[in-house]
């Protein structure tokens, strides 16, 4: 399953939505559309693995980069197996 690659697609997505080249950050936002998808409809996401790094990624300045973490945290949160809000602690300070 492609979530076993889960962080490494995750950051590579980091990458391409810091990128300057618009069409370069139309294809981030599709792949982070697809990959949201999958991830939400998969029973076999684990999401504590995935948040060491969003902790070391809400740290960044980058608003791209920003934005994204907040639209992954958001979506997380819409999944009724996840609450992020238990896990809130652990991000809240790199948000602010």
């Amino acid at each position: 399953s492609i979530l076993r690659y889960f962080n490494q697609i995750f950051d590579g997505l980091t990458k391409l939505f810091a990128d300057v080249d618009i069409d370069v950050k139309n294809g981030a936002n599709l792949l982070d559309r697809l990959v949201k998808d999958i991830v939400t409809e998969s029973e076999s996401f684990h999401v504590e693995r995935f948040l060491p790094l969003l902790q070391s990624y809400i740290r960044r300045t980058n608003p791209y980069i920003r934005q994204l973490l907040v639209g992954w945290i958001t979506v997380l949160d819409s999944v009724p197996d996840i609450s992020m809000i238990d896990y809130l602690p652990d991000f809240l300070d790199g948000l602010f």
